[in-house]
């Protein structure tokens, strides 16, 4: 990946596979609700909404399970092909079926199957894309145009066959790519995080309890929402559906304005105006107005608990796991969220949804308040210290990676190269990892180092360090 120039033609393939992943996941459950309604009754649409986002975040936990089982690459390899096939099979029953039961069966199992390959695609991603520039706008414009091409297809071509010819060539783009991806994060074990974790553990419950919190807030609209689309009161997936993928490009390109210093306060601005939507939305008139700030804010959210989980994924000691944990929360939480939500509505109105909006995104606010004030603080700090010490030479190590922007697995490679003559076989069994696993971290650290050889990065550190003295 190129870090330090424009994107590159690598960068705009994954790109491509995460929005085919996201435009497949966003098909098949549309389908599913407007199917739902006509087997099952508009009234059940909700309840099987819910149902469908557990199984989607339990699709995307299995894929850290299913990993820790199989511990092969060539296992991995067929398994995800296996999972893939089960995932299609399904999505062609779902268009064959008119047996209520059949068709639950078969929901919750493409949910569930293409959860895993979310999974899978998330974790890719937060592997290659790490310390890049570019995650943001690749994210949001990748998922932004995931949402036009949904608008499309239901809007103008939205029928058996062309669902299930998108389904198949998304599905199997996203597979193929994954299998053959240009880096090996994807099917083998990154180097174990060897860093001090307690400030990642802190970061990992803030980004969990502010998911939480906006999931509520959207669990809130985008129930009450997806009912009214069940019994044809409103269309969900007209043109008002374009300002999801307006927020979701806005937010991208935010997310990359100085290391997502910003991206925290735009989202939490977006909550404080969606807050009006369920105002409006309890008025005929209101109601583009309503889902349109809805859509808005959902944008945010949802490109603020991806780059926020996927940066965030490398640092951790299962990077597998939390690099969906995002989709995870957002999933079970908005899932809880469901039922209680119709029932509020139905007793108390869009007002009492309103109240509830504000009052969840001052507790949002505040559990992002770290994140909003902390980066310029702790660099002002940092910089100070710095300059009144005499850096030791682990401290000088740890300069020289993060002017390099090197991840804490290639600062461990790093520190080998440096302080020892072992060869990369000697290395490679050191760090508990493969031969071909190494040759890729020391790949990224020639890279990211701008040097050639081991003698040359030698010379970079040593130039480095003379500067420091």
């Amino acid at each position: 990946m190129n870090q330090k120039g424009s994107i590159g033609a690598v960068d705009l393939l994954y790109g491509a596979c995460f929005s085919l992943c996201f435009f497949a996941f966003m098909l098949t459950e549309a389908f599913i609700n407007e199917r739902c309604a006509v087997l099952l009754g508009a009234d059940s649409v909700y309840l099987i909404y819910a149902a469908g986002l557990l199984c989607t975040g339990l699709g995307f936990l299995s894929f850290s399970a299913l990993r820790r089982l199989c511990i092969k690459e060539s296992v991995r390899k067929i398994a995800l092909c296996l999972i893939g096939l089960l995932c299609l099979t399904a999505s062609l029953l779902l268009l064959m079926t008119r047996e209520p039961v059949v068709f639950l069966i078969c929901a919750a199992a493409a949910l569930l199957l293409f959860g895993h390959i979310g999974g899978c695609v998330y974790y890719n991603s937060a592997m290659f894309f790490a310390h890049s520039r570019y995650l943001g706008r690749i994210i949001g414009i990748g998922m932004g145009i995931a949402t036009l091409l949904q608008f499309f297809v239901q809007n103008f071509a939205f029928h058996a066959v062309v669902f299930i010819i998108s389904i198949f060539f998304s599905v199997a783009f996203v597979l193929y790519y994954i299998i053959r991806a240009p880096r090996d994060w994807i099917l083998e074990n990154p180097l174990p995080y060897s860093l001090d974790n307690s400030k990642a553990r802190r970061c990992a419950v803030n980004l969990i309890a502010a998911v939480v919190l906006m999931s509520l807030v959207a669990g809130m609209i985008d129930s009450v929402v997806t009912s009214f689309n069940a019994v044809q009161t409103y269309d969900i997936y007209s043109g008002v559906r374009l300002f999801y993928a307006l927020g979701l490009i806005m937010a991208g390109y935010i997310a990359d304005i100085k290391k997502r210093q910003y991206l925290p306060v735009a989202t939490v601005c977006a909550i404080l105006l969606s807050s009006l939507c369920a105002i409006f939305l309890s008025e005929e008139w209101g109601y583009f107005a309503g889902t349109a700030l809805m859509y808005l804010y959902s944008g945010f959210y949802v490109i603020f608990l991806t780059v926020m989980f996927l940066d965030f994924a490398p640092k951790s000691n299962h990077p597998e796991l939390w690099a969906g944990m995002g989709r995870v929360v957002r999933s079970l939480t908005v899932a809880v969220a469901v039922i209680p939500t119709m029932r509020i509505y139905d007793v108390l109105g869009g007002t009492a949804l309103a109240v509830g909006s504000c009052i969840l995104s001052i507790a949002i606010l505040l559990v992002l308040l770290p994140a909003i004030s902390n980066p310029a603080v702790v660099a002002r700090q940092r910089e100070t210290w710095e300059t009144k010490k005499v850096m030791s030479p682990q401290e000088r190590l740890k300069s020289y990676a993060e002017r390099c922007s090197l991840t804490p697995r290639e600062t461990e490679v790093l520190e080998r190269l440096l302080t020892s003559e072992d060869g990369v076989q000697e290395i490679a069994e050191s760090l508990y990892i493969s031969r071909r696993v190494l040759q890729r971290y020391i790949a990224s650290i020639y890279e990211k180092t701008d040097t050639k050889t081991r003698i040359g990065l030698f010379q970079s550190y040593m130039n480095f360090a003379s500067e420091q003295n």
